[in-house]
């Protein structure tokens, strides 16, 4: 430990009435021991009355995507923020940073950390709203004309691509659709001005300092993890992305463009499987292994109504943590509804067990470990064990599912690296970002970007580093995994004792950060070997 000058003085202190005390042979009063700073009472309200309008605004605005999402009710978050503009000016977050100044016990240290990163997004936010508005109209609204001469929505691009047989046409519809994202760029370049503009209002003359207390990530640790990652699977991907693509789509990995991605992730074959009828079951039978009542559970709500204007992706909306968790699905049937279902029921349960308060710890802060939890129980429906004792799915039919469903997420795997790399460098003023994504995508791809695909560099620029959250989410999720396997077994979810377990890591929230919890699973933070042992053994690599 390093001694600063203050801490020499109080030695040399100590030393001097020790001499004294011998000398003379009388007691020497001991230096009173230092108080911690006293918090002014009207700071100390002051922000307690922000805590509580903050909380309430956020209910609010989840009740109300949560009817958008469920009955199709017209949303307009814009209208919740009248009467609070108060709550995000610079003298509020100031005043938030005070007290953090004057606060000694950690979890309230970091409740305030991150009620005050929370202010500030909003602060951003609230800056480059209309711009954001601008841009999602546009997008919304946005059409463009196949090679066959029919216009069609933008928002439908992908779902064209997943449906068009011919490469050649692939191609020429994703060439057509660039004009769009042409016209989004100037927008969202204004956007990320206006954006950096606010933050150095706000105390951050630089975006990255912000996105990188917001994801509690060094970033230098970051871009080696991503750089090892593309570096360690490179062998293994073009080996197994080369068989799967030319088995799927006929060509080999370097013909592969961006184009070609969607129809690759479409994968219906397996579809019989997976009925709408049995998903909610299905759900049910796991988490009843793991001692959790879904059924019973009185403040968890799951409204699987085949409502007409229902968004049929199954999402989580925590209205009022712990006591009012919703879940919406429509049952559709397929491998991506289990999926999405069981993603999103690991975030409810999460939620659903929060014990801890202040609210900042139930809901604020960066997403890693409640992502973590929800790719945990994602992670089921591509586990071996769990598809022969829960679907019936088992044999070759299986392996060959495994098999798919392990290159796809190593495809995913590595385009998150490269997207961050890609925002890491960017961050740090890359003279030509367009540039910079065409090669680091393409080095995460293994496919070259073509001039068009690298038009697309603001269109899937992530807000505040966001992608490193699905990133570290991926490596932590199997971690944890691990961990209950240990613990557990194979089937560990057929094990009350791994249910209480994992109600043990959900009640503290976001008390613990993801690098604290791989320490509590007894790893010295997130390593990406577990991940990657599972990838290999699927992939016979």
């Amino acid at each position: 430990m390093a001694v600063t000058s203050t801490r020499r003085a109080a030695i040399l202190l100590g030393a001097s009435i020790c001499v004294a005390a011998c000398a003379t042979g009388r007691p020497v009063p001991r230096p009173p021991a230092t108080q911690p700073p006293r918090v002014p009472l009207e700071l100390l309200e002051r922000v307690k009355a922000m805590r509580a309008e903050a909380k309430a605004l956020l209910a609010r605005q989840s009740e109300l995507y949560w009817r958008n999402w469920v009955y199709g009710d017209a949303v307009d978050v814009a209208a919740t923020y009248r009467g609070h503009q108060a709550l995000f000016s610079p003298d509020a977050i100031g005043a938030v940073g005070r007290l953090l100044g004057l606060t000694d016990d950690p979890r309230e240290r970091r409740a305030l950390t991150l009620f005050r990163l929370y202010l500030i997004g909003e602060a951003v936010g609230r800056a480059v709203a209309p711009l954001s508005d601008q841009a999602l109209t546009l997008e919304a609204e946005a059409t463009f004309v196949t090679p066959a001469g029919i216009e069609q929505p933008y928002r439908e691009l992908n779902q064209l691509l997943a449906n068009e047989v011919s490469y050649g046409l692939r191609g020429q519809i994703s060439e057509a659709a660039v004009s769009v994202v042409r016209k989004l760029n100037p927008i969202l370049e204004r956007k990320e001005a206006v954006a950096s503009q606010a933050l150095a209002g706000l105390g951050y003359p630089r975006p990255e300092q912000f996105a990188e207390a917001l994801r509690e990530v060094d970033p230098k640790r970051l871009s080696k993890l991503a750089n090892d990652v593309l570096d360690g699977t490179q062998a293994l991907y073009e080996r197994s992305m080369n068989t799967a693509i030319h088995a799927e789509l006929g060509i080999g990995l370097a013909g592969m463009r961006r184009a070609d991605v969607p129809r690759f992730d479409r994968n219906p074959a397996l579809d019989a499987w997976f009925p709408a009828a049995k998903l909610l079951p299905t759900l049910r039978a796991t988490f009843a292994g793991l001692g959790i009542d879904v059924a019973k559970q009185a403040n968890l709500r799951i409204d699987d109504a085949p409502l007409p204007k229902k968004d049929p992706r199954a999402v989580c909306f925590p209205i009022a943590v712990p006591g009012d968790v919703r879940l919406s699905v429509k049952p559709l049937g397929g491998v991506s509804d289990y999926e999405s279902l069981f993603h999103e029921a690991g975030h409810a349960e999460q939620y659903a067990h929060v014990r801890d308060e202040p609210f900042e710890l139930q809901l604020l802060g960066d997403g890693t470990v409640g992502e973590a939890f929800a790719f945990l129980f994602e992670g089921l429906i591509q586990n071996p064990r769990w598809l022969a004792e829960k679907v019936g799915l088992g044999g070759d039919r299986a392996a060959a599912f495994v098999r798919g469903a392990a290159v796809r997420k190593l495809y995913l795997l590595r385009r998150y690296a490269g997207k961050l790399l890609f925002n890491l460098a960017w961050s740090r003023g890359a003279a030509d970002p367009r540039d910079l994504y065409r090669r680091t995508l393409s080095r995460a791809y293994g496919f070259p970007l073509s001039d068009a695909d690298a038009d697309r560099w603001l269109v899937d620029h992530d807000d505040f580093l966001a992608s490193a959250d699905y990133f570290r989410a991926w490596f932590l999720a199997a971690q944890i995994e691990a961990w209950l396997e240990k613990r557990f077994g194979p089937a560990w979810w057929d094990e009350k004792a791994a249910g209480d377990a994992l109600i043990g890591l959900w009640q503290p929230g976001n008390a613990v950060g993801p690098e604290d919890l791989a320490r509590e699973l007894g790893d010295a933070g997130i390593r990406p070997e577990p991940l990657l042992a599972l990838l290999r053994a699927a992939l016979g690599g």
